[in-house]
């Protein structure tokens, strides 16, 4: 019986770790690469003002959009900031966040526990 509930929150539980942890298994495998960018506008949509980062890597010009939405245009236009990618993925630059991921991989990780146990009984 514990099974309905167990197996649909272990599978949610992989599939949200896969979708979040596979830009940083990349940075695992092909190395983290590290530009500066510059906002270059903000974009306007439904949860708020995104920024949008703009970078010159290699020979070619790079736009990427920020990790989340602000009420406000924020940071300003023409302020800089150090992004961080996967070696040959521009395209997931992204401003470290370092303790986020790490709080997000804890979360994951007790969903993953709890679930298991209800469903294999570990702990007793």
């Amino acid at each position: 019986m514990v099974e309905i509930i167990a197996v649909p929150a272990l599978v949610a539980g992989l599939y949200a770790l896969w979708i979040v942890g596979s830009p940083d298994l990349l940075r695992l495998t092909q190395g983290t690469s590290h530009v500066r960018a510059k906002v270059s506008r903000h974009e306007s949509g439904s949860d708020g003002f995104v920024a949008i980062y703009r970078f010159q890597l290699r020979e070619k010009m790079c736009e990427v959009p920020g990790p989340t939405a602000h009420v406000s245009p924020t940071p300003p236009v023409g302020s800089e900031r150090v992004l961080s990618f996967p070696a040959r993925r521009p395209d997931l630059a992204r401003p470290p966040a370092p303790y986020m991921r790490s709080f997000m991989y804890l979360g994951f990780a007790a969903w993953l526990g709890f679930f298991s146990d209800l469903m294999f009984h570990w702990m007793r």
